[in-house]
């Protein structure tokens, strides 16, 4: 009711406030609905039968592959995507996707060697309590241009590295691998949390599965932050500079033994003064006939 006249809003009316044209609001209410919009409504409600019954699981490649096929209309990327925004649809799947990559990656990325008010906790009180574990890029060859990825996985309390792998890249499978040969290699014993960075590697499905098979706590950095995983950085670094910075492998047969020569100094001959002065597997022993 319009409280100026005390009637119904007439058309003049709705013309003004909606500021249009008298001319323009006949030329709509006149026009005829095209034959591609009357083939957009079908489409529409083709979508929005199909994915009712799937829920929502299809995106904009699966309806246009869907519809050309069981539909008597051919349809393009684009056309279905402008149908679709039309129809306020979406696809369900694409943003659960993302959601469940998130929490998985927000389970995953717990740090457990770091609280704001404490720091970083490098040093437990025993050994097999935490480990830490990375890779890392050698070259060699005549040119010096071949690689080999380095995993290695070192013991927080003394630093000894308790075991390394050697393959071509580095995949799920080296760093599962690297594992499985520290356990053996301390008589079965497992730490009880092992820190890695988050690359691909240690937040793939195979690596995760073996860790909670074997009650391993997995304990991950935060995103782009090097120095929570500082142990191995400074392994690296350490292995690099002091020797192989001197030792040139030409073959990846000579380069393994390189590895295998600097690890055993790392453990056996370089003493570190945050150890007492011992080496690693001296202070490793030492705890261990503390422990006995």
């Amino acid at each position: 009711m319009n409280p100026d006249s005390g009637k119904p809003y007439g058309i003049s009316d709705a013309c003004r406030i909606l500021e249009i044209s008298r001319s323009a609001y006949y030329k709509w209410t006149h026009r005829k609905v095209t034959a591609h919009e009357l083939e957009n409504q079908a489409i529409l409600a083709y979508i929005i039968e199909l994915e009712e019954k799937n829920h929502y699981i299809f995106g904009v490649k699966r309806l246009m592959t869907y519809i050309n096929a069981e539909t008597p209309y051919h349809v393009s990327h684009g056309r279905v995507r402008r149908i679709m925004r039309q129809g306020h649809i979406q696809a369900s799947i694409r943003v659960a996707k993302h959601d469940r990559k998130a929490e998985k990656k927000e389970f995953l990325l717990t740090n457990k060697l770091y609280t704001a008010d404490v720091g970083h906790a490098f040093h437990p009180i025993a050994p097999n309590k935490v480990w830490v574990t990375d890779c890392s890029e050698l070259t060699y060859g005549k040119d010096n241009k071949q690689k080999l990825r380095l995993s290695a996985v070192k013991d927080l309390y003394d630093h000894s590295v308790i075991a390394w792998f050697v393959a071509p890249t580095e995949t799920a499978k080296l760093v599962t691998d690297t594992i499985k040969v520290a356990v053996k290699n301390n008589n079965g014993a497992k730490p009880e949390i092992l820190h890695s960075d988050q690359g691909s590697s240690y937040t793939s499905g195979v690596y995760n599965t073996y860790l909670v098979g074997e009650g391993i706590d997995h304990s991950m950095s935060r995103p782009g932050t090097p120095g929570d995983n500082s142990p191995m950085e400074s392994l690296w670094s350490h292995l690099k500079v002091e020797r192989f910075a001197f030792e040139y492998a030409l073959s990846e047969i000579e380069m393994m033994k390189n590895i295998e020569a600097a690890i055993n100094w790392y453990n056996d001959e370089r003493r570190q003064e945050t150890l007492n002065g011992m080496t690693p597997m001296e202070y490793r022993n030492h705890a261990v006939k503390e422990i006995a």
